[in-house]
C-alpha cells in the first residue's frame, strides 16, 4: 500500500458508516457499555479498546453520527486528517482542523459532535504502560508532552489534563502518522513494533510544536523520577528498592511512596514488567527452552513467571511464541 491508497481507504465508507448515514442514531453497542456519574452526568467508559496484548490501538472515527460523553483509562491522540473536529472536553468547545491535534489524558470526559464525509479522524490509543516504558528509556524530554505524561500516568494528580498541537502544517507529523497507518494496514512481521517507535518519534515531534493550547499548568522537578526509572531500566536484573534508595539518596520507603505516585506501580511491578519484556522478546525471537527464557529474564519461580506472563499478554508463552513464528 502506497499513501495514494491509504488516503482512497481512509475516504472508503465503512459498513458502520454506511448504517449511520442511513440511521442517525446510537447503535446497541451503547447498550452493553458501563456507565459512571462524574459533576452530576452519566458518561460511558470505554476501558477495552486495545487488545490485551497490545500497548496501543489505531482506530479511524467513524463519521455521520456523535459520541456522547465518555471516559476511558488509556491516553487518546486525536488527529484530524482531514476535514474537521469538534469535541467538548470537560465543559469546553474545541474545534480542530486538518493537521491538528488533540491529547487526552485518562478519566477526562469528552464528547465529540457529528461529522461529516470529509472530516477523517484518526484516534490514537495508547496503554499507560507504554508511557512507563518509554520514559525510563529517557526517549521523552523536558516540556509540555513530558508534564502531561507523568501527570497521566499518576494516581495522585486530578486526570482533566488535554492539549490542543495547533501547527497544522507540521509535514513531519504527518508523514509520521501516514507510516503509521501504512504499518497498521499491512501484515507485514514486526509491524507493531515499527508503530511503537513511530509513536514514540510522533510524540518527540509533538515536544517541537510551540503553538499549543491546554487546560494545563506546567510542572517541574521531574527529572529525578526519570532517572529513577532509566535505572531500573538498565539494571531490572539485580536492582533492589534498599539498593536503589541508597543510590538516590532516599529511604526505602519514601522512594517507594515516590515511584507510586508519578508511575501508578510500585518498584517490584516495574521490575516485573522489565523482566517480562525481556522474556517475551526471547520467547519470540529465539528457539530457547521457555524455562531458560523466564531464567535469563531474572524469573526463578516458573509458576510465578507462568502466571505474570499470562496476564500480561493474555496467553500462554508457547502460544505468543507460536503466533511470532507464523506471522
Amino acid at each position: 500500500m502506497d499513501f495514494k491508497t491509504l488516503e482512497a481507504e481512509l475516504k472508503k465508507l465503512t459498513p458502520r458508516e454506511h448504517h449511520y448515514q442511513k440511521h442517525h442514531e446510537l447503535s446497541d453497542y451503547y447498550e452493553q457499555l458501563d456507565q459512571q456519574k462524574i459533576n452530576g452526568e452519566l458518561v460511558y467508559v470505554f476501558n477495552n479498546l486495545i487488545p490485551k496484548n497490545q500497548s496501543f490501538q489505531i482506530i479511524k472515527h467513524t463519521r455521520f453520527i456523535p459520541v456522547p460523553y465518555h471516559i476511558h483509562n488509556f491516553i487518546e491522540l486525536n488527529y484530524i486528517y482531514s476535514g474537521k473536529c469538534t469535541q467538548i472536553i470537560n465543559g469546553k468547545k474545541v474545534t480542530l482542523k486538518k493537521g491538528q491535534i488533540c491529547l487526552i489524558d485518562t478519566a477526562v470526559p469528552h464528547s465529540i459532535e457529528d461529522t461529516g464525509i470529509d472530516d477523517i479522524i484518526i484516534n490514537l490509543l495508547v496503554n499507560k504502560d507504554y508511557f512507563t516504558k518509554q520514559l525510563s528509556r529517557e526517549n521523552f524530554d523536558e516540556g509540555i508532552v513530558l508534564d502531561f505524561v507523568l501527570t497521566a500516568l499518576s494516581d495522585k494528580h486530578s486526570h482533566d489534563q488535554y492539549i490542543v498541537f495547533k501547527n497544522s502544517l507540521d509535514t513531519q507529523i504527518r508523514l509520521t502518522i501516514q507510516e503509521m497507518l501504512l504499518e497498521n494496514f499491512s501484515s507485514l512481521i514486526g509491524n507493531q513494533r515499527i508503530i511503537e517507535n513511530l509513536i514514540a518519534i510522533l510524540f518527540t515531534l509533538l515536544v517541537r510544536d510551540f503553538d499549543y493550547e491546554t487546560n494545563k499548568t506546567s510542572t517541574t522537578g521531574k527529572e529525578q523520577i526519570l532517572e529513577i526509572l532509566h535505572y531500573i531500566e538498565e539494571n531490572y536484573m539485580n536492582v533492589t528498592l534498599s539498593n536503589l534508595a541508597k543510590i538516590f539518596n532516599y529511604t526505602p520507603a519514601y522512594l517507594s511512596s515516590l515511584i507510586r505516585k508519578e508511575t501508578s506501580k510500585n518498584f517490584s511491578q516495574l521490575v516485573i514488567d522489565k523482566k517480562l519484556e525481556r522474556a517475551n522478546f526471547l520467547v519470540k525471537h529465539t528457539a530457547k527452552p521457555i524455562t531458560l527464557c523466564a531464567s535469563e529474564a531474572g524469573f526463578t519461580n516458573i509458576t510465578f513467571f507462568y502466571k505474570k506472563y499470562q496476564e500480561r499478554y493474555g496467553s500462554k508463552p508457547s502460544n505468543e511464541r507460536k503466533s511470532a513464528y507464523t506471522k
